[in-house]
């Protein structure tokens, strides 16, 4: 059997399509401050200014109770943060339905009914690997809206 390598028109093609997507899913991840390691936001990104409480409670391991929940999320400022917030709570189990609201920094997810419910710790962890900084959540203050995906 002879192999034959594939032509480099094709082998370009794959680079600039694979080259592309990660700097479309890097790109709106949030640094952090190399002296505080506070993140650094991008200008025109939500800020939220939350209470102590608040941001604890987002770090709970106990399951939401409710069959939804808003997410206040520090960072998010363009179509592309939405889109890598949804595609990381996307992952979580138990995440049925997905709505990011741009203009205040807030993501709304229902939860599916009968199984299992995400905990708080459990969407922070989303959040960060999508770049940003989950402040605080309100279980079932919003209705469950459907995704934007």
């Amino acid at each position: 059997m002879k192999l034959t390598r594939p032509s480099s028109r094709i082998t370009r093609s794959f680079v600039a399509v694979l080259f592309t997507a990660s700097a479309f899913l890097a790109g709106c991840t949030t640094p952090r401050s190399a002296s505080t390691g506070e993140p650094v936001y991008e200008e025109g990104a939500v800020i939220h200014t939350v209470s102590d409480a608040d941001r604890q409670f987002a770090r709970s391991t106990e399951p939401v109770g409710t069959p939804s929940a808003t997410l206040w999320v520090n960072g998010l400022g363009c179509p592309q943060c939405a889109s890598n917030i949804d595609l990381q709570l996307e992952r979580v189990s138990g995440v049925e339905s997905i709505y990011t609201d741009l203009s205040v920094g807030k993501v709304t997810v229902g939860f599916q009914a009968g199984a299992k419910h995400p905990s708080p710790a459990d969407l922070s962890e989303a959040v960060e690997d999508a770049g940003f900084t989950l402040v605080k959540v309100e279980p079932g203050l919003a209705k469950s809206t459907p995704s934007n995906r």
